[in-house]
């Protein structure tokens, strides 16, 4: 058996040098967490159109477009490029592709929320004009929408 007079550390508690680490490993986790969870949150609702609009009325679901005036967003596209509907006309946006996607037109008359995969916007256009467009996440996606009287 040891004597523990040979052991000059005898009888002293050792603590680990990395003594609470792992709790703040856990905080700094969770905040970040927290702090994403809550730009995504933000992401969605800032990119909802949430004033009222002349142009535009719409809404989101998962159905998939019924009628002609169909666009598809696939491989970071809008396809066709150029729509053309007649007042009163809806058109529906479908999400094709594995990543998020929106449908914002630039002077603001019409504004879908993010897309998923398999997600529709379909707003009714109901003012006479020729509408550019782009997805709000990818600038770089644009395409047009015109409606005549």
């Amino acid at each position: 058996m040891p004597d523990d007079r040979d052991d000059p550390n005898a009888g002293t508690v050792r603590r680990s040098a990395v003594a609470g680490r792992p709790l703040i490993a856990v905080l700094v986790a969770a905040g970040v967490t927290a702090g994403a969870a809550a730009f995504a949150l933000g992401r969605g609702v800032a990119s909802d159109s949430s004033g009222p609009s002349t142009a535009a009325a719409g809404t989101e679901s998962t159905a998939l477009p019924a009628n002609a005036n169909a666009v598809e967003i696939m491989d970071f596209a809008f396809t066709p490029e150029t729509v053309t509907v007649k007042v009163g006309s809806a058109i529906t946006w479908t999400n094709g592709d594995g990543f998020a996607h929106s449908v914002k037109s630039a002077d603001g008359s019409f504004v879908s929320q993010d897309l998923q995969q398999g997600q529709t916007y379909e707003p009714t256009l109901c003012t006479a004009g020729t509408f550019a467009y782009l997805c709000g996440i990818h600038n770089s996606m644009t395409g047009t929408v015109v409606v005549e009287p």
